[in-house]
């Protein structure tokens, strides 16, 4: 559109970078013009459609302008007419605001799928809705965008706290379950994948501190810790989930439970030495989630047995050096006790 002539009643103003700048940026032209008559709007505070459309230019030069985007909703939320027995908290945006900036959002978060400011305001527009509504249409079609973007980059951390938001937002039983398969899926995908991982212990545990079935979860780390033995993903997995059981679980039930992991290592280390060349020393992670079990165990044996694999480690992985003298010195201490 011609600013000039949809803001011909407005008079734009100039960026003030002082009387001395020390370095001037060189903007182009038509984003001059525009933050222009953006500043001027902002000034006056006008909450139009021109001024929404205003905004979508600027976030097309700059989608990283979090003024842009909060003013944007402020335009959006006056220009709704929220229903007349609407009693929520949030802030209302008609259906066609949220279906258009839904949009928009997909188009500037391409090429920016870590822009804090494009993930904020998908979940700003739709708080409401995943909230008290029953539909799950919406709420798939969303979680379906953010794994087309995991599937470019499988690390964006904003990408998978929009997901994380969105699964204990709307809290409904299918979710939870399909997204169980879905970080099995990404595990299978790539077994070092922590960001799946991290995803399935916050599937199983339901987004909160709740227990979550201990043997299915020790089984499924066990399984994929035979399958790439030098994966520290999984022997975490096991050592987080079993640690985490100290606090529900009585000394006699907790006490079983190691003795069954203990059991079960063991087993994953017979099976992990007839499938690789070399130590089974060597697979460090696996090593690692040994020596905490052992050390959770806590007898005298344990703690023998957890200091010499502490030494071992000492050589076997240098880099570490220095962590794992600490580990054997702390053992060391709790033999001497």
């Amino acid at each position: 559109m011609s600013l000039s002539e949809t803001f011909h009643d407005i008079d734009p103003i100039p960026q003030d970078d002082g009387p001395h700048p020390v370095c001037v940026i060189d903007y182009p032209e038509s984003f001059q013009e525009i933050m222009g008559y953006l500043r001027a709007i902002l000034k006056k505070d006008e909450r139009s459609e021109r001024s929404v459309e205003l905004t979508s230019m600027a976030l097309r030069f700059n989608p990283a302008n979090y003024t842009t985007w909060w003013f944007r909703r402020q335009c959006l939320a006056s220009l709704s007419v929220p229903p007349e027995n609407m009693t929520s908290n949030y802030t209302y945006f008609s259906p066609s605001y949220i279906e258009h900036d839904l949009k928009l959002a997909s188009q500037l978060g391409g090429p920016n799928p870590k822009n804090y400011q494009v993930w904020y305001h998908r979940r700003s527009l739709l708080e409401q809705s995943f909230s008290e509504g029953s539909d799950l249409t919406p709420v798939e079609e969303e979680l379906e965008y953010v794994a087309s973007v995991l599937k470019e980059d499988a690390k964006n951390y904003h990408a998978w706290s929009h997901r994380q938001w969105i699964l204990k937002t709307v809290n409904d039983d299918k979710l939870w379950e399909d997204e169980l398969v879905y970080s099995e899926y990404l595990i299978l995908d790539d077994i070092r994948n922590n960001s799946a991982w991290n995803q399935r212990w916050f599937v199983v545990h339901r987004g909160s501190k709740l227990p979550c079935k201990v043997e299915s979860e020790l089984e499924y780390a066990l399984e994929k810790g035979i399958m790439d033995a030098y994966n520290e993903c999984p022997w975490r997995y096991l050592v987080a989930i079993v640690r985490e059981q100290q606090r529900y679980l009585s000394k006699e039930d907790f006490s079983s439970l190691i003795q069954k992991c203990e059991h079960d290592i063991v087993h994953a280390q017979k099976q992990v030495e007839t499938s690789i060349v070399g130590d089974v020393r060597e697979c460090i992670h696996l090593s690692s989630a040994w020596m905490d079990i052992l050390e959770m165990k806590g007898d005298l044996d344990s703690y023998q047995t957890a200091k010499n694999i502490a030494k071992d480690l000492e050589t076997l992985d240098p880099i570490r050096k220095k962590y794992w003298k600490l580990r054997c010195s702390n053992l060391l201490s709790k033999l001497d006790a």
